[in-house]
């Protein structure tokens, strides 16, 4: 039945394709079936690594009856939701006001023209308490739609309308200029421009708003088990690189603390994975005890940043510095052998949360847990006497796959036979470090003999892009040219595969503004080294630029820069709207227009992250690296343009504007970059080693400039709107750093 799903380059939807749903796959023609008919369309929304995705496709989608009552009284269609984000981001936001809560599998139900009417998540088949089964939803949905149209039609239009009007004033919060004394709540307030340059954002006042944002971040956090937030918690990846940052600057900072506990927190918990590296998306539990399995690229493209920042952090001791070290290698190794793709060279975006036997059983987590008796075993095996071994089982307070028993706070029956994830209580010593590094590739040898979660094999341009970001950031920091290289080779395959010049264009053309240069396209998606058609949204071009500049930055080829320059002026193009004072930002081009309809209004990008840095953070940090590099024109947008919400949010929502504030800070240091005159290989190295560490790039060094014998000569560029100067060369990094810090 599924057969219009057979031939999709995407895995979600070929694991579909044999339900007998009579799938469509989004677009046009699904929605003009449905006026065909006149019936109501179902659109369900999810992706290959969803555990409860395939829960509900083994309960329902599978079951012929229920498929027999969706073909006959709807038109079904299935999304992906990492293809098509901003149609997920649509309907995530209905389904959130409707039922205020979200996740997937989505469950949504449109008029043929694509506005909701009503909304959930996952359904079970048989009704929990006050959660209904699938079939009374869809008798439910069935009844109002022939019995009370114009009640549904009615509600589909306000409800249209009330997105639209969210949307407009979520985005309005990055471009309308606020003073920092109007009272606005977070929704925002006009104020007067001429109170306020709206290209600057002064570094005085960034102070007090940063003070805001760590004191509501110390209330939130977690004192006993680390992060923030309830269960089921989620590693706030954007927000770290902001902590980390921060605290660079200022190591005595409260930032410092809030970005260590985090960390390390997190890499002695199960979220990570102790034997073969990666994070899981996130944790059932407080503890991080019991993650949920699937192992996302977006997160540890930005943790294995994080970790590498984290090893050359000047607050941290040593141990935790070769600790956060081995973690982040550990996970490039992982990267490298879990989720390279031999036949396009690039990064796949996914390891599912199940594992399913021969027989078809499907087993969230079992590829990765391990027994007291096995370990043991293991230890043995590896050369470990009796006694190193059972101090390694005594270290494992990990917890079995028994999610609604962990979350109920039931009796957990631990024996030494149960098998149960890896989790410490505190960060490993040294000595404990060893015996988990001796016992490790036994494990391993253990695990590759089990049956192993299944690999999407899509590849999204944004989740590439900031692996190599962090790749090329952890190559500055550790001097590491194989790393380098290594991400400069996946830069050149995602540049190959996903980027193609706009018709009669030169990419790499100077101009004096961005918004004149050259063009490029970038597609999102691409699968065994071929691009799908979708173009690619304003995250996927924005952090393809951002590691354009980094690459530059860590050493690679000053081409990068240019690179990076073509899709900053083609975002300039393409995703900006300028009209008057009004900035507009898009998301996507939406160019069948079904998502306009479904909000009543372009799809606006927002400035609130989530897993992810926003897209608006996205384009404001490569808006702030191509002003540090001297490349905007005196037309062209500028970061503190679009940062405006930093102003609103840091002290009511600090956790979501994370890689704003981290960009602000930049930009409040009027962008300065580094520009390296003369000095030996060593002095390079310490050059690009400290401007990685402090958001500070290092502008392409011609070959001549480094010399066996030269001293170093380093002069600091301040490029912010009324900056433009380099100041006087300085002959240490300490007086460099001290000109920045004034």
């Amino acid at each position: 039945m599924g057969h219009r799903l057979a031939e999709s380059s995407s895995l979600y939807l070929r694991s579909h394709a044999e339900n007998p749903v009579d799938w469509h796959p989004w677009g046009a023609a699904a929605f003009a079936e449905a006026r065909r008919r006149d019936v109501p369309v179902f659109v369900s929304i999810g992706y290959a690594a969803c555990h409860w995705c395939h829960v509900m496709a083994r309960e329902s989608f599978a079951d012929p009856v229920l498929a027999a009552t969706l073909n006959q009284r709807f038109v079904a269609i299935k999304v992906d939701r990492e293809e098509h984000p901003d149609v997920d981001d649509t309907y995530m936001a209905a389904t959130q006001a409707m039922t205020g809560q979200g996740g997937w599998p989505m469950s949504v139900f449109t008029l043929p023209d694509a506005r909701v009417f009503h909304a959930g998540t996952y359904f079970p088949p048989r009704r929990v308490g006050q959660v209904p089964s699938f079939a009374e939803v869809l008798d439910a949905v069935h009844q109002a739609w022939t019995e009370r149209r114009s009640e549904v039609e009615t509600s589909a239009g306000k409800i249209a309308e009330s997105l639209g009007a969210q949307r407009r004033q979520q985005a309005g919060l990055a471009t309308t200029v606020h003073a920092l004394d109007d009272g606005a709540p977070i929704d925002g307030a006009d104020t007067d421009p001429a109170r306020i340059d709206p290209s600057r954002i002064e570094s005085a006042e960034l102070d007090g708003l940063v003070d805001d944002a760590l004191r509501v971040l110390g209330d939130q956090e977690d004192p006993v088990h680390g992060g923030f937030g309830s269960a089921p918690k989620f590693p706030p990846s954007p927000l770290l690189g902001f902590l980390l940052e921060e605290s660079v600057w200022d190591p005595g900072s409260a930032a410092a603390g809030l970005a260590l506990r985090t960390l390390e927190t997190l890499g002695r918990s199960a979220l990570f994975d102790q034997v073969e590296g990666g994070f899981a998306r996130y944790a059932t539990d407080l503890a991080w005890a019991l993650p949920h399995f699937e192992k996302m690229l977006y997160d540890n493209a930005q943790l294995i940043g994080h970790y590498a920042r984290l090893s050359r952090h000047p607050a941290v001791d040593e141990v935790s510095r070769g600790r956060a070290e081995r973690q982040a290698r550990l996970s490039m190794d992982w990267l490298t052998e879990r989720m390279l793709l031999p036949d396009s060279g690039l990064l796949a975006s996914s390891l599912d949360a199940d594992t399913v036997d021969t027989s078809g059983q499907h087993s969230e987590g079992a590829t990765y847990l391990f027994s007291d008796d096995e370990l043991n075993e293991a230890a043995g095996a590896a050369g470990l006497g009796e006694e190193q071994a059972q101090q390694l089982v005594a270290l494992n307070r990990g917890v079995p796959a028994d999610e609604q028993s962990i979350t109920q706070g039931a009796p957990l029956h631990i024996s030494a036979q149960t098998p149960r994830t890896l989790h410490f209580d505190a960060p490993l010593t040294g000595a404990q470090t060893q015996l988990m590094e001796q016992v490790a590739p036994e494990l391993r040898r253990r695990r590759r003999l089990r049956d192993q979660p299944a690999r999407d094999e899509k590849v999204v341009a944004a989740w590439n892009a900031q692996a190599i970001t962090s790749m090329a950031t952890a190559a500055a920091l550790w001097d590491d040219s194989a790393l380098l290289a290594q991400a400069e080779a996946l830069a050149e395959r995602l540049w190959q595969i996903h980027v193609t010049s706009e018709p009669g264009e030169d990419p790499a053309a100077e101009s004096a503004a961005l918004h004149q240069a050259g063009g490029v396209r970038v597609q999102r998606i691409s699968y065994a080294g071929v691009p799908a058609a979708e173009l690619g949204g304003l995250a996927d071009h924005a952090h393809l630029a951002v590691a354009c500049f980094q690459l530059s930055s860590a050493g690679a080829d000053a081409e990068w820069v240019r690179r990076g320059a073509a899709v900053l002026g083609q975002i300039l193009r393409s995703f900006v709207i300028r009209e008057g004072g009004e900035i507009q930002l898009l998301e996507s081009s939406d160019a069948e227009g079904l998502l306009t309809a479904a909000q009543q209004g372009p799809l606006l990008a927002t400035p609130l992250d989530g897993p992810e840095p926003s897209s608006v953070a996205a384009l404001a940090q490569a808006l702030q690296m191509a002003e540090a590099l001297e490349l905007l024109g005196a037309e062209d947008l500028r970061p503190g343009m679009i940062l405006q919400h930093v102003k609103l949010a840091s002290a009511k929502a600090p956790t979501v504007i994370g890689a704003s504030m981290l960009v602000a800070r930049r930009a409040g240091r009027q962008s300065p970059a580094f520009r390296f005159l003369a000095g030996t290989a060593a002095d390079l190295a310490q050059v690009r080693r400290a401007g990685a560490l402090h958001g500070v790039p290092v502008e392409p060094v011609a070959a001549e400039t480094v010399q066996p014998e030269a001293g170093l000569k380093l002069s600091v560029c301040l490029n912010a709107v009324g900056a433009m100067v380099c100041l006087p060369p300085v002959g240490s990094l300490d007086q460099a750093l001290a000109a920045l810090r004034g």
